[in-house]
């Protein structure tokens, strides 16, 4: 027996309806862009009311930082994907990859392997990832080819700041030249400084909210020439 909704996709004719379909989706892709019209309106609105004037880059001061300087380095605890367990449910598996934000599929939690999240992966291995740096808002279980940064200063917003510099280093590594735990340690990121010296982190994260308003701007822009 067909179901009401399915009586609806079949035109007098016998025939499916193609018509009401079209009709049927377009309105639910009207219904979806309105509500993410509003949600990155709110977003805007939220971060006109956080921003004042942010200086361009080439107006503040840089300075080097040894990445021991900055973070507290705690290794990945699994050996691989044979010990653990797949699971669609599970809690992210981070491995040897620049895709997806690093995560390679979610396993079951195992709690001695669970890392903090509010910090950075640095990927040490891996071909064609090696050298890149993700940020991770979310708790993880990560291969022990990645190492993760934790420092109190720490959000989404400083986080891409220092991840878009960290990546620069990648073209450094390969086979021959591995990024190893004592390699990484004494890598050198430039960043800017407030009048102590010292990373001003409250200005990472003013420029990487400017730069996502300018984004979601866009965005608007967009949807309302869809609507």
């Amino acid at each position: 027996m067909l179901t009401r909704y399915a009586c609806y996709l079949i035109a007098q004719n016998g025939n499916p309806d193609y018509a009401y379909m079209e009709a049927y989706m377009r309105e639910k892709e009207r219904l979806l862009i309105e509500r993410y019209h509003a949600y990155c309106l709110q977003l805007v609105d939220n971060q006109n009311n956080k921003q004042g004037r942010v200086k361009p880059l080439n107006e503040m001061e840089w300075r080097e930082f040894k990445i021991r300087e900055l973070f507290t380095l705690e290794q990945g605890k699994s050996k691989g994907l044979n010990h653990l367990s797949i699971s669609d449910k599970g809690i992210n598996y981070l491995g040897a990859t620049n895709l997806n934000n690093a995560v390679l599929c979610q396993v079951e939690k195992i709690d001695d392997y669970v890392q903090r999240g509010n910090c950075i992966a640095f990927i040490r291995n891996g071909e064609g990832s090696m050298g890149y740096s993700v940020y991770k808002v979310e708790n993880f279980i990560a291969t022990s080819d990645i190492s993760a940064g934790y420092n109190k200063n720490l959000n989404r917003y400083v986080g891409s700041f220092i991840t878009t510099v960290a990546d620069r280093v990648r073209g450094k590594y390969n086979f021959g030249y591995k990024r190893s735990a004592t390699r990484l340690a004494k890598e050198s990121l430039m960043l800017p400084i407030n009048k102590d010296g010292e990373p001003d982190y409250a200005y990472m994260e003013a420029y990487m909210r400017l730069q996502e308003q300018k984004q979601l701007k866009r965005y608007l822009k967009y949807l309302e020439g869809k609507q």
